[in-house]
């Protein structure tokens, strides 16, 4: 039985790591500009935040075109900004030295908004990287990227 589980669980990382692997992959080319098809993307929230305060970040756009799914990672703390691109935010999120969180992975379409909460838990200045892509292709159609200090 052990072996079963072992075996079940590696399936599933092996297919999660597909998942995955696929967009990034596909999109090394991707653009906001040329793809964009009038898509919209939005952070809106606190430039500062109390320590052991609670704070929401509203992620809202407008997905048009091919673009159909929004992810979001926080940086820890600001390294040097957000990238252009899902791709290139992607492959920062395995460098050694850069601390990121997924926080958010969903499917929209239209007119979207969603929002996260955060809470002030470590100092300094975090950050917000947003991508609205297309699941299947990686492509970027928006991006943005908010910043804010706990202290």
């Amino acid at each position: 039985m052990g072996m079963r589980i072992l075996r079940r669980g590696l399936l599933i990382s092996a297919a999660v790591a597909m998942l995955v692997a696929v967009p990034i992959a596909a999109s090394q080319a991707s653009t906001v500009g040329p793809r964009s098809a009038g898509s919209s993307l939005k952070l809106t929230g606190p430039k500062t935040n109390k320590m052991g305060a609670g704070f929401v970040y509203k992620i809202s756009g407008t997905a048009k075109g091919a673009a159909n799914f929004v992810v979001a990672w926080e940086q820890f703390y600001e390294q040097s900004g957000c990238a252009k691109t899902y791709a290139a935010e992607s492959t920062r999120a395995f460098q050694p030295s850069y601390a990121v969180t997924l926080f958010l992975d969903e499917a929209v379409s239209h007119s979207f908004s969603t929002r996260e909460d955060f809470y002030a838990e470590h100092s300094g200045k975090h950050g917000i990287c947003a991508y609205l892509i297309n699941l299947s292709t990686g492509d970027t159609y928006a991006s943005a990227g908010a910043f804010w200090t706990n202290g």
